[in-house]
């Protein structure tokens, strides 16, 4: 089973079933206090609603993959991961994938919006098929 274990605020995976009984889980989402008060805040409204908040991939393009953060129904197989008081629900090969992400607030025109950064940014798209211009 393979779990990840915060050393000298690093994620290593290790194989391991239960350290001193408990399993260990990795802080794969960084947030801002600005972004978690949002957060919070949301995610008390939608809750009545049974809407969760997840983090979607909604692009990937030859600038790396976008991400949002939709409040909509849990969807089996779906990862929980702590974000301040609230947990976010993730798609486990997204985790994997990008090692986790980085979660601030953006001014778009007049409102604040959730800018997500992954910690590793991936590059998985055809970008000859999509982005040639001398065609």
């Amino acid at each position: 089973m393979n779990k990840l274990l915060i050393w000298n605020k690093t994620c290593i995976r290790w194989n391991i079933a239960y350290l001193n009984s408990y399993e260990v889980k990795c802080y794969m989402i960084e947030i801002s206090d600005s972004a978690e008060a949002l957060l919070f805040d949301k995610a008390n409204y939608f809750e009545k609603k049974e809407r969760y908040p997840r983090l979607v991939i909604t692009e990937r393009s030859c600038r790396g993959a976008m991400f949002r953060l939709f409040f909509m129904p849990k969807e089996a197989g779906d990862e929980a991961f702590d974000a301040g008081r609230k947990k976010i629900y993730v798609a486990p090969n997204v985790v994997s994938e990008f090692d986790g992400f980085t979660i601030s607030l953006e001014r778009f025109f007049f409102a604040r919006r959730f800018l997500i950064s992954p910690k590793r940014q991936s590059y998985a798209c055809d970008c000859d098929a999509k982005c040639n211009n001398n065609k």
